[in-house]
């Protein structure tokens, strides 16, 4: 019988006072490949997933589960106190995230933001934070470390309560059909989500947007900007494909993190 790890809710507050729960899951020593690691069983819940090495060439590990058009959420954070913030990034352990076909994404440190968790009343730096929209199956996250250090590496963005397993992966339901299954954030008609329901979502706490033919929530890009909350902001519950394509058309880097956004077609 599977054991269910239990942890109590964190709340993980942003600079500007917007509150994001974080699971919080432990890895133990012995969690040292994917398939001996935990499970998340839904990789779009917010886990806080803390490793901690003792010497060079440790591995820690664990497993997520996403469905097929689902936003792919990770960050990579440290400590903000001594040795972690001293440490250079080449000592830091290394993430490697393997998606269901096999291709590996080596997460990249490239960044060194200040992040207050006021729960716990902790300072940490964000070192990377990596978007993508995901592909069905099983996602495996592996760090490797340098040296002695500890970092957290958080997966997903709802805020309720996620299941995690020790064991086996579930086996999945046959499905009679090969139509992706959405997100459960929002519903999609067959057809797309409707611009009726990206109309009711024009709020910093739900904030979505129709650019080109395509429906994204961007609640999560309001604080991660790099021009400030204010441009996202008039986007909610628009069609802002006008305002998009001023600022970034033609600029890969933008449309490549718009796309870690992506809720579904717009409907016709």
């Amino acid at each position: 019988m599977r054991k269910f790890l239990t942890a109590v809710l964190a709340l993980l507050v942003l600079s500007s006072g917007v509150a994001h729960a974080h699971q919080p899951v432990i890895l133990l020593g012995t969690d040292t490949t994917a398939a001996k690691g935990p499970l998340l069983v839904d990789g779009t819940i917010s886990f806080a997933v803390r490793a901690a090495f003792t010497k060079a060439e440790e591995k820690r590990a664990f497993r997520a589960q996403l469905n097929q058009g689902d936003a792919l959420s990770v960050q990579y954070l440290i400590v903000d106190k001594k040795p972690e913030r001293a440490l250079r990034i080449s000592k830091l352990p290394a993430l490697v995230i393997t998606d269901p076909t096999g291709s590996k994404i080596k997460v990249k440190l490239n960044e060194r933001t200040k992040f207050y968790e006021p729960y716990g009343k902790v300072n940490y730096l964000y070192l990377a934070r990596y978007q993508a929209v995901a592909k069905s199956g099983v996602y495996n996250f592996v760090a490797r470390s340098k040296g002695k250090a500890a970092i957290t590496i958080a997966v997903g963005d709802k805020e309720v309560m996620g299941e995690v397993l020790r064991g086996n992966a579930p086996a999945p339901e046959p499905t009679v059909s090969a139509t992706p299954t959405p997100t459960p954030t929002a519903s999609a008609t067959p057809a797309g989500y409707t611009m009726a329901k990206v109309r009711a979502n024009n709020s910093t706490a739900s904030c979505w947007s129709a650019i080109n033919g395509n429906v994204y929530d961007l609640t999560k890009w309001i604080n991660s900007h790099p021009g400030g909350s204010g441009p996202i902001i008039g986007l909610c519950g628009t069609d802002g494909s006008a305002e998009f394509a001023a600022k970034h058309e033609g600029q890969s880097k933008p449309e490549s993190r718009l796309s870690g956004y992506l809720l579904g077609p717009l409907a016709k």
